[in-house]
């Protein structure tokens, strides 16, 4: 029986394009991350308004925390890939996945210190959820570990649940 990640072909096009994002020099692709980590900084310091947020507002701004964590947690994986990108890297995963949510717990802490922002528990769990579904999703893809789905789906669950506690139950 064959490996459904090597059966489906859009995931060897994202495969190819994941070989492809390895070839680029590692000091460049050690760019993005550390692009995204200041940006973050820089927003997660900006003074919010006034004004009060609708629910969906509020779920639209908790949601991002899952995506922003994700994003930093897949450019590290892809700025530590060796190739080509199916290659065992040793620390990649593991150190993407507690980078970008140590990187959550330093950027949380530091919004405690914003005025007219708080440190919330349920965002640090949607940024490491969120970290851990992009390195979860990206070693299902690039063939390094076959059996990623369920674990992807428990995490895209756990991901829901911290962005539905943070927008209604603000712990």
């Amino acid at each position: 029986m064959t490996d459904p990640a090597e059966s489906s072909e859009p995931l060897r096009g994202l495969t190819a394009f994941l070989d492809w994002l390895v070839r680029i020099p590692k000091w460049l692709r050690m760019l993005v991350p550390i692009t995204g980590m200041l940006v973050l900084w820089w927003s997660s310091s900006q003074v919010p308004d006034n004004e009060p947020h609708s629910w969906v507002g509020s779920l639209l701004h908790n949601s991002m925390h899952v995506v922003a964590y994700a994003c930093i947690a897949a450019s590290l994986w892809v700025a530590w890939s060796c190739r080509p990108v199916a290659a065992v890297c040793v620390f990649r995963s593991r150190g993407a996945w507690l980078l970008a949510s140590l990187y959550g717990a330093v950027d949380e802490l530091h919004q405690a210190y914003v005025p007219g922002r708080a440190c919330s528990f349920a965002d640090l769990v949607s940024d490491a959820s969120g970290a851990a579904l992009a390195v979860v999703v990206l070693r299902g893809v690039s063939g390094v570990a076959p059996s990623w789905r369920r674990i992807a789906g428990v995490l895209f669950a756990a991901s829901l649940a911290s962005v539905a506690a943070a927008t209604f139950a603000n712990w």
